[in-house]
């Protein structure tokens, strides 16, 4: 008996910007494109199509290609399209895959980040004898579907309509599993934290050097910075002499936190530079914006001192993206399925406690993770006081 050929398409598009609030048009702020505790959930997503066995995954990502920008060197298509070509792109790239053998397409939209049992899903799909199927949970439907590669017209109708509609009776596939909608600054923080105290499948993307603490390799933690469960310090970044990372939070990639500056329950995007003797808590910081999620509000920083970004060029952002879709391929087969278990820290307990390490300092005490405790922090809050670790 044959084994079915099952290839994988990924389209992120720009449908829902994970920030508004004037913040720069760049691809990073693609939903798909952002990383999470080391990782973009287009790579989890890759790697999660992966472990079920459907090695190749091709992607169409909206933005505008860079002049003399390299090929990445993966198995499938990474096709850049700029917005009046996106879904045609997209459109081509399932014909392509169908030329190339594929009999059965899984098709994800990123946006939402869901952790489908894949193989259930093409079992659901084949029982049925379906030409298009979705996946749903609770009643709303996710952007997940499992095309028949003979029913062309079928995939030609959908991509068409943008996802919103079959051409066909298309049945829904029902997931309990894991979904985040990734639809703002508050999901992202929230992956984060599900990532960091394994409420997901995915993990953070590093080693975990002590329960509950992971870095990718080569961060710099400095002597005398310290580092409290659960946390996440990504490749290049780097924590200065008297820094605090504490409760749930995710330096991201080329990341820097400068001397006696406290980061409690927040994440600092990749490139983004906080400066000395701050504190950072319940935030998303990066390209010089800061959201805060106990007041729903933003604003963009102009004093380099406090925050900036460290720009990267055209050529060295695609390259960045380039390498990221170049490791996937790489990955299916090198031990995702294989790979020992790490240890499991238990953070539940610490999650549900003030952190020691600010104290009073903070200026309130609440869990990393009460929400209902955003009455404790003054009217105009955004970025706390500039005095540091005392």
């Amino acid at each position: 008996m044959s084994v079915m050929d099952i290839r994988g398409l990924i389209l992120i598009d720009s449908t829902s910007l994970a920030f508004q609030n004037d913040s720069p048009s760049l691809p990073w702020f693609l939903p798909g494109l952002i990383d999470v505790a080391g990782k973009s959930p287009l790579q989890r997503t890759a790697e999660r199509l992966g472990k079920f066995g459907i090695s190749q995954v091709s992607a169409v990502i909206e933005g505008q290609p860079y002049d003399g920008a390299p090929k990445p060197a993966m198995d499938g298509a990474h096709v850049v399209a700029p917005p009046d070509r996106f879904w045609r792109a997209a459109e081509i790239a399932f014909n392509d895959l169908v030329q190339a053998g594929a009999e059965l397409v899984i098709l994800v939209r990123l946006g939402a980040y869901a952790e489908i049992d894949y193989e259930c899903m093409i079992q659901f799909h084949l029982d049925r004898q379906c030409r298009v199927s979705q996946a749903t949970q609770s009643g709303s439907t996710l952007d997940i579907f499992c095309i028949s590669a003979s029913r062309r017209n079928d995939a030609a109708s959908l991509f068409r309509s943008r996802l919103t509609r079959c051409r066909s009776d298309c049945p829904l596939f029902e997931h309990s599993g894991y979904v985040n909608a990734l639809a703002g600054a508050l999901d992202l923080r929230q992956f984060a934290i599900d990532i960091l105290t394994l409420r997901t499948d995915t993990a953070p993307a590093g080693e975990q050097i002590r329960p509950g603490i992971w870095t990718a390799s080569p961060a710099q933690i400095e002597k005398g910075a310290r580092v409290l469960a659960p946390a996440f310090i990504g490749a290049f970044a780097r924590v200065r002499s008297g820094a605090v990372i504490t409760r749930c939070s995710s330096i991201e990639h080329h990341a820097h936190i400068d001397c006696g500056t406290v980061v409690e329950n927040s994440t600092v995007l990749p490139y983004g530079s906080l400066g000395a003797a701050l504190e950072l808590a319940h935030s998303v910081a990066g390209y010089s914006h800061i959201w805060n999620l106990r007041r729903n509000c933003a604003a963009r920083i102009f004093d380099s001192k406090l925050l900036r970004h460290v720009e990267a060029s055209g050529n060295r952002l695609l390259v960045a993206t380039a390498e990221l879709i170049a490791y996937l391929p790489r990955q299916f087969w090198r031990g995702i399925v294989g790979q020992p278990a790490s240890p499991q820290p238990n953070v539940n307990a610490a999650l549900r406690q003030t952190s020691p390490t600010l104290g009073s300092a903070s200026g309130y005490r609440a869990p990393a993770c009460d929400t209902q405790a955003a009455n404790e922090f003054p009217s105009n809050f955004v970025v706390a006081r500039t005095h540091g670790n005392q």
